[in-house]
Formats: C-alpha cells, structure tokens, sequence
C-alpha cells in the first residue's frame, strides 16, 4: 500500500532542496543513503539536489531532474558564486518548504543569502563535522567559532549528526534550541558486492582503509603503521587525494592504492577484508564505520571525534589512543590477538540496534514538519494579531 507524502503546513506535499559545497566522500554517502527514504515520504517531485557538476555522479539513484549542478574548478570564491547562483535558480523554479545545507562552505554562502531573501523557506544546516573542532591554527579557530555562533542566528535548526558534534556545539556557545542531534543511519539492506571475488588472498591480515587521501583522515598515519608492520599486515586504501597527490612510490610494499571505487566493488573489498581500518584524526561520525559493521567487520580506529560513541572498545573492535602512529602500530597488534570474526559479528548486531536510516529519515521528518508548523502558527498569530488592532476601540 503506498503511502500519502509529508504534508507541508499549506497542506501541500513537503518539498525539500539539499544543497553541498562538495558530495565527494561522506556527504555523498549520506544523501545516497537518505534518498530513497525522502522519496518514498515525500514524493520523487519534492526532493532536489544542488550538487557540483563534477560530482554528479556520485550521487546514486537520483535522476537528473532532481539535481541542479554548478560548475566549479576546485574549491575557489568563483566555485563559491556559481553553487550561490545555482541554489538561488533551482529555490526559484523549485520553490521548497525547507532548505537543508550541508557542510560548512554551503552554511557560510547560503545562511545569508537565504536570511536576505522575503518569504524564505525554512533553513535546516548540518555541518557534518564543525570547522572549528578541526586541527586548525588558533586564528582560524576563533575565527570560525565566531561565524558559526553568528550564522546560528539564521538557521532555524541545526543538526548535529553525533553526540560529540552537538557536544562541540554547545562548547561554542551555540544555543542549544537551534540543535538536534539526529544520528547517521544506513539502510540495512547492504549492496551486493560483485559476483566475482576480490583478487586479495595473503597469508596477512587484509587491512581495507576508505576514505579521502587527506590529513584529516590519518592515511599518513596508517602508511608509516603499515610500513613498520609490513610483515602482518597487507593493506588496501580506497580513495583519492582531495588536495594533494599520494605518489604510489611513497607508499611500502604491502600498501595498495586503488583509487575511488563504485559501491559494489567497495563492497567486494569488504567482503574480502579481515578488518577496517579509521585512523582520522577528528571525525564528525564515520559512515565507513557502519559500513563496516554492517558488513559484520571490525574496526580499528583512534579514540576521536564520534567514533568511540560508534566503536566499542574490546567488543567491536579497538580503539587506540592518542592519534600517532605508534598507538596505531599497538592497536593493531592488540587487535590481532582477538576474535575478528567474533567482534564483526557483535559490530554487525550493534549496526542493526542503532544505525537504521528509517531512524535518520523519521527524524529528519520531525524536524521539517515542526520547522513548518511553527511558522504555520506564527503566521496565525500575526493574522490574528493584525486583525485585532484593525478593530475600532
């Protein structure tokens, strides 16, 4: 039986434009994830997207009449404009009930535009990992914790996609009636590797890292870990550099790049690993994790950021600490000495108790139509208001 989309407060169908900076990564995955959850709720014509024309394809599923693309070379002031431009072209044809902007370079452009606009719809923003929570100098620290307060003013919620964020967030002062913590979740229908094995066999332990080639993300870390355990360990990296370039001869023996893959040949790598490994540095959540867990597989990570709401220590995998190399090199030491197939197991039990996307989806919802029937009753009132002092004394 189908069910009625959300209704908006006019009693039309709820519609929602997502708009990104960039996709690539982890803000792909879960647009990617939550797609057919907000299409199945609130009708294939009411969701949009405003992505870069680059990453277009990144996200899966969605047809092209629900994605309107902005050309960028690169992070720049220039790329910054178009994705303004573009966003202020589809909030006209598309005409939405509700804003969501992700992550900061779209809260920084979009907030004000949308505050300066009359009759804006409602502006939700999730930072997926606050900028000033980043390994940052002390200026640019401050400097980012000041804007993030000031354009707090004109989101009407903010979600905080882990404890830790939320957490981060009331340490900067935002106020914690523009916060709702609404967790990452993933479907738990798991996408079927492909048919034919992955081409890893090794008397080592396989080792899978995905993810961004970039600082935040600890891939130099595992490198120099591997490097001293070259030995025991035989590790595959997906992903690519995002700012600058890994050379391959950089890298020791037992340490393959394989680039960006689809999801069914990253699924394949899973299926063949033996453990996953996070060494980032901060983390606003880790949908890798779930991954993994859903894919029953243990996680080695660092005690950062919110991977240790997500990763139970000596139950699900292990977490070292603090972020450096040689904790990384014990970890897996530790790690080898335990029941991987036991841990996956209870990580693949704790993915299905906690980190259900319908879960994300359902709140999500909440927060647009409480959003919405707050201005729904703020316009009555108004009404109500005007109409009272029209009356004659």
């Amino acid at each position: 039986m189908s069910r009625s989309p959300t209704q908006s407060s006019a009693g039309q169908p709820l519609k929602v434009l997502h708009v990104a900076e960039t996709i690539r990564g982890g803000i792909a995955s879960y647009l990617n994830e939550l797609h057919p959850q907000q299409q199945a709720g609130f009708g294939a014509d009411n969701v949009h997207y405003v992505v870069p024309s680059d990453h277009r394809n990144d996200l899966i599923g969605v047809d092209d009449s629900q994605i309107t693309t902005f050309g960028r070379s690169g992070r720049s002031v220039s790329g910054l404009f178009q994705m303004l431009r573009a966003s202020m072209q589809a909030l006209d044809a598309f005409r939405p009930d509700v804003v969501h902007l992700h992550s900061s370079f779209a809260g920084l452009v979009l907030r004000p535009a949308l505050a300066a606009r009359s009759e804006a719809p409602r502006v939700v923003y999730c930072p997926h990992g606050w900028a000033f929570a980043r390994e940052t100098g002390r200026l640019s620290h401050l400097v980012t914790k000041a804007a993030e307060n000031i354009l707090a003013r004109t989101s009407d919620r903010i979600i905080c996609i882990s404890g830790d964020e939320f957490n981060e967030a009331i340490r900067a002062g935002i106020p914690a009636d523009r916060l709702t913590l609404v967790h990452n979740g993933i479907s738990r229908s798991r996408p079927l590797p492909h048919s034919a094995a992955a081409d890893w066999t090794s008397t080592k332990a396989k080792v899978l890292f995905i993810g961004r080639l970039d600082r935040q993300k600890g891939f130099d870390l595992l490198i120099e870990a591997a490097r001293s355990l070259e030995d025991v360990l035989d590790v595959r990296i997906v992903g690519a550099s995002v700012i600058s370039k890994l050379e391959a001869r950089a890298v020791p023996p037992n340490v393959s790049l394989l680039g960006w893959l689809d999801r069914q040949q990253i699924e394949t790598h899973l299926e063949a690993a033996d453990l996953v490994v996070i060494p980032s540095r901060w983390e606003a959540f880790g949908l890798v994790a779930l991954e993994a867990m859903r894919a029953a597989k243990p996680i080695l990570a660092f005690h950062s950021g919110a991977l240790p709401e997500i990763v139970v220590d000596g139950v699900t995998g292990v977490l070292c600490e603090p972020v450096a190399v040689q904790p990384l090199v014990d970890g897996f030491r530790r790690m080898l000495d335990l029941d991987l197939k036991v841990l996956g197991q209870r990580g693949y039990d704790r993915f299905k108790q906690f980190y259900d996307v319908q879960k994300t989806h359902r709140q999500l919802q909440q927060v647009y139509v409480e959003l919405l029937d707050d201005r729904k009753t703020r316009v009555g009132e108004t009404t109500e208001l005007q109409s009272d002092l029209s009356k004659p004394f």
